[in-house]
């Protein structure tokens, strides 16, 4: 569906305010931004931002389940790959949500420190909706795992299985942020996150060569970045294996 260029603009300009918003969140936290602060990030006026945000609470909003509806498809599409095995779905979900908590690794840690006072307080409505899409996940794993049966996987109950390699997915995506802070130093929230956005799923290892393209870094800084890049692969690869050694049956 073609859109006109007005929607085009307003599409561009909440999107620009919504990254100057996460800029500002991700420095002085939810509780210590404010309005003014995000209306001078932007260089837009209070009455513009007003006119595509009620108030700092929506933009926190839809930062939060833009980003969820965002990994939800990357999921979708992954699942409906009539060439890839119910393992190689998997596989490919690991991959991807570990690339997705990297690219907006600064969105993750702000949402997951502040989720109980904010969403519990500021934004009840934001933790049921997010809930529900945790579920919807879960559905999609449980779907995999049902497509591979007896013939990919162990008897052990799908949705059990849907359950904990979608929190084990969860806990290595988070300590990939981690791993790459100590080891390579690099900021990859800098890149435009809607990178991410498209239907190619990108291997991890897309990400060093789109971040020595942005910053311009030297040869040593491309090697030292790729040897990092190359480890936290191998490390997933590890994990994934582990995982897949104990449900299963090849």
């Amino acid at each position: 569906m073609t859109i006109s260029r007005k929607e085009r603009d307003d599409q561009r300009r909440r999107e620009e305010i919504l990254k100057s918003a996460l800029s500002i969140f991700a420095t002085q936290g939810f509780h210590g931004t404010t309005m003014a602060q995000i209306s001078q990030e932007s260089q837009y006026p209070l009455g513009t931002i007003y006119k595509y945000f009620s108030s700092k609470k929506q933009i926190y909003h839809d930062l939060v389940m833009e980003r969820v509806h965002r990994l939800g498809q990357i999921f979708f599409e992954i699942s409906t790959r009539k060439e890839l095995s119910a393992r190689e779905k998997l596989r490919e979900c690991f991959f991807a949500k570990a690339s997705f908590y990297r690219l907006n690794s600064d969105f993750i840690r702000i949402y997951i420190s502040e989720r109980s006072t904010i969403d519990a307080v500021v934004v009840p409505k934001l933790n049921e909706k997010v809930n529900r899409m945790h579920e919807k996940e879960i559905a999609l794993f449980q779907k995999i795992f049902e497509q591979g049966g007896e013939s990919e996987f162990k008897p052990y109950p799908a949705r059990e299985m849907a359950m904990l390699f979608s929190e084990m997915t969860h806990a290595v995506a988070w300590a990939a942020i981690f791993g790459n802070d100590k080891e390579s130093g690099e900021n990859i929230e800098s890149r435009d996150d809607n990178h991410i956005a498209n239907s190619d799923i990108r291997d991890i290892n897309n990400i060093t060569n789109n971040t020595t393209r942005d910053h311009g870094t030297n040869k040593d800084d491309i090697d030292k970045a790729g040897s990092h890049e190359d480890a936290l692969k191998n490390r997933l690869d590890m994990i994934f294996e582990m995982l897949m050694s104990g449900i299963a049956t090849r």
